[in-house]
């Protein structure tokens, strides 16, 4: 960002003279890479940046661009003698020698290969890269060397945002940030193929800038980043704490960081930004699901992508491509994958966003990751994450009922399939974790699970109240079963634990992000929430029926009711909102893709479906069981 609206002096000779005799210390560069006359200064709290003119100009110095969003601080020109007299004025924090900053090397010409593996657990490869809602609500900021926006891969969806090497050339004239960009979001390359993209410029056109520069390009994403967001930066320099600041205050501002470990054969913790631990920081593997050669290592990384022979746009005309290598191709893997999860869930916190993609990658199949790396390789497919009632894989809720007079389950617009017979209770779920609804019923009866074309699994006696859910965040719904005559849940092959007593309601949900199904009840005796070792919150009683659902988008079940008295949804700490009426069955779901549970009614007198804001669709008769999970 260039600095604006300073105030014009020239300090005088004789201040110049005496400030230069009160030395400070200078952080020094990474060895090499030092830019002569050129320095980062982080200002004390409390400093205001407006003050960055007058403060350079007392020391000889010029103000090239100054920060306040992501780092209190600014860039300056000065002479060695100059920076070192400004570092030890008390409004200064630090002064650091601004570095040089560059794109990581690249192979050009292998084969490629690296969508057909990040959607599969296990080699052999498949030949198809599977993927669901493609991140059309989410932006990704490319911190590069600039996008050739109107390539024919972004379809209209890539889009300028700024230039900090003052270069004035408004392109990308070397190529690695189009080829970034493509792998985030590119039509046929691309991870999230939907996704919008915006370029910010930090590097020139042979793939070098300094850090200053790059300051000023997180700087504006922090300030400018429209959420749900993901910022890529498949660059390095060696360590520096400003920049290691300026990318920890982005993140907790809401954005996601993917970030490449750097292609030197080395431990990342040595370079800036691979070093931040709140950043997703991707290592490189081969189509042999090997680490590169040429990858970073260590205990500073969280997980592998492929990254070599990654075919991607290119910026030589339209419709180019290139193959090229390095942890550079490896980390926009990771940020289309972080895009694909902030669709589903658009308020989650950068945070939550990490630890979901750490966590839902595979481990132990990355060969000789290197010294303290962890051993997970990228996996795509984030299953546990799709909507209840997703019946063909689109990423929304379908109007379901199922018929008890007939066991017959009527999707609509999907299909029609008798399942299940009378006195049956409805159990769908993911039972084979493809990423969509099966339909399954629980017979009381036998206690026996009918799962239409994966099998019949006993589990739970009469009287029993299924509970399906992934109980083990392993993407798969496991059989449950509570037993309301010892207030006890049964887990098939997890767990066997008391919790709840006769007269509760089971509502199993997951209540802190961490893609487990966590056990609850809610007690409508005295209203209370009961979630084991999370919460216990009174919300609701009586009459209310218990709703739960992610309400905000943040990848937390929200704890929530129904008053059928007036049709009033009390969802906590979120909104009060009448919908429905006396008689009406309440439906939650994702009728929409965009990660909010939506308010919904179905209307057993007419077979309606009401979703708030949505539709309002006749789907059903009376007798049927409406079924939004």
């Amino acid at each position: 960002m260039v600095a604006s609206g300073l105030s014009a002096g020239v300090a005088t000779a004789s201040a110049a003279a005496s400030a230069v005799a009160r030395e400070g210390v200078v952080v020094a560069a990474p060895a090499g890479k030092a830019i002569a006359d050129r320095y980062v200064v982080v200002l004390r709290g409390g400093v205001a940046v407006a003050s960055a003119g007058a403060l350079a100009r007392q020391y000889n110095g010029t103000v090239t661009a100054s920060w306040q969003h992501a780092l209190q601080g600014f860039a300056v020109n000065a002479s060695a003698a100059n920076a070192k007299a400004l570092a030890k004025d008390p409004r200064v924090a630090a002064v650091y020698q601004d570095a040089v900053v560059s794109i990581d090397g690249t192979q050009v010409n292998p084969p490629s290969w690296g969508l057909d593996r990040v959607d599969q657990r296990r080699l052999p490869l498949d030949q198809r890269y599977h993927f669901g809602p493609a991140a059309a609500n989410v932006r990704a900021y490319v911190i590069d060397t600039g996008v050739r926006v109107s390539h024919a891969a972004f379809g209209g969806r890539a889009s300028w945002g700024t230039n900090t090497t003052g270069d004035g050339n408004n392109t990308d004239c070397n190529g690695h940030g189009t080829h970034v960009a493509g792998t985030i979001g590119g039509a046929e390359h691309g991870v999230a193929k939907a996704v919008r993209l915006v370029a910010v410029k930090v590097l020139d056109c042979a793939g070098s800038g300094s850090f200053a520069g790059v300051l000023s390009g997180v700087d504006w994403v922090t300030a400018n980043a429209v959420r749900p967001a993901v910022a890529n930066m498949s660059l390095g320099g060696g360590a520096f704490e400003p920049l290691d600041t300026a990318i920890r205050n982005s993140i907790a501002s809401g954005i996601t960081y993917a970030v490449a470990s750097g292609n030197s054969n080395t431990d990342a913790c040595s370079t800036s930004p691979a070093r931040v631990a709140q950043a997703l920081t991707v290592n490189a593997t081969g189509a042999d699901d090997v680490r590169a050669a040429f990858s970073n290592f260590g205990q500073c990384t969280d997980l592998f992508a492929p990254g070599v022979g990654i075919t991607s746009a290119w910026h030589t005309s339209d419709t180019a491509t290139n193959s090229i290598s390095g942890t550079s191709m490896a980390s926009p893997h990771v940020a289309g994958v972080a895009a694909l999860y902030l669709q589903r869930h658009p308020a989650a916190p950068a945070g939550r966003v990490h630890d979901a993609i750490v966590r839902n990658s595979t481990a132990g199949v990355v060969g000789n990751p290197g010294a303290g790396s962890p051993n997970r390789l990228l996996y795509s497919l984030f299953t546990r994450w799709a909507p209840e009632g997703d019946y063909n894989g689109d990423g929304t809720t379908d109007l379901t009922v199922w018929r008890p007079s007939n066991g017959t389950w009527y999707v609509r617009g999907i299909s029609t399939t008798q399942w299940g017979i009378a006195a049956d209770v409805p159990v769908p779920g993911d039972y084979n974790g493809d990423g969509t609804t099966d339909l399954a019923v629980w017979r009381p009866s036998d206690g026996n699970w009918y799962v239409r074309g994966i099998g019949t699994v006993q589990w739970g006696i009469a009287g029993d109240i299924p509970v399906p859910g992934d109980y083990n965040a392993d993407g798969v719904t496991d059989f449950a079963v509570w037993r309301p005559s010892n207030g006890t849940w049964y887990v098939r092959g997890i767990s066997t634990t008391q919790w709840g007593t006769s007269g509760d309601v089971p509502v199993a949900a997951d209540y802190n992000g961490d893609d487990s199904t966590d056990i609850a009840v809610w007690r409508p005796s005295n209203g209370t929430w009961y979630v084991r070792g999370i919460t216990t919150t009174s919300w609701g009683g009586g009459s209310d029926v218990p709703v739960v659902g992610d309400y905000n988008g943040d990848a937390i079940a929200d704890l929530a009711v129904w008053r059928p008295s007036n049709g009033t949804w009390y969802v906590n700490g979120i909104s009060t909102t009448q919908w429905g009426i006396s008689g009406d069955v309440p439906v939650a779901g994702d009728y929409n893709g965009d990660g909010v549970t939506d308010l919904a009614v179905w209307r057993p007198s007419d077979g309606t479906w009401y979703v708030r804001g949505i539709s309002t669709t006749q789907w059903g008769v009376q007798g049927d069981v409406p079924l939004a999970s």
